[in-house]
């Protein structure tokens, strides 16, 4: 099953991969990191973090940093080998710039099929093995 059937929105996904980018040592992330890093408000995090709460993708204590349950470290993990797909797909072989590839990837992870992503991926595999040759 994946995590899109569970009910997971783009944002949603994107908060488990911010999450999940900025985890410290102790595997969790602050609430004020994940506002600067998507760019929201302090409340719209906390409003998100209820839903993986809600989800069991994630726990937290009050006023205390954000961790990943087992489910939501597999389901960002999932997010972010698509995210990486699509940018290294982006700047590699298309030769798009860093920032644009980043911009767009974040877009495109969130449309495209499975069918699509899973041929994109072999495709990105099996580029890169023939590269390390």
């Amino acid at each position: 099953m994946t995590h899109r059937r569970a009910g997971i929105s783009p944002s949603l996904e994107d908060y488990l991969e911010a999450v999940l980018e900025l985890s410290c040592e102790d595997g969790g992330a602050r609430t004020t990191d994940i506002a600067d890093r998507l760019d929201v408000s302090k409340a719209s995090v906390n409003q998100a973090i209820s839903l993986l709460v809600e989800r069991r993708l994630a726990r937290r204590e009050k006023y205390g940093p954000v961790y990943l349950t087992d489910d939501g470290i597999a389901a960002a993990e999932v997010i972010r080998k698509r995210h990486m797909a699509i940018k290294s797909f982006l700047t590699d072989v298309l030769g798009v710039d860093e920032e644009t590839a980043e911009k767009d990837a974040c877009q495109i992870e969130h449309v495209v099929s499975a069918k699509t992503m899973a041929c994109l991926i072999n495709f990105m595999e099996k580029t890169k093995k023939r590269t390390k040759r």
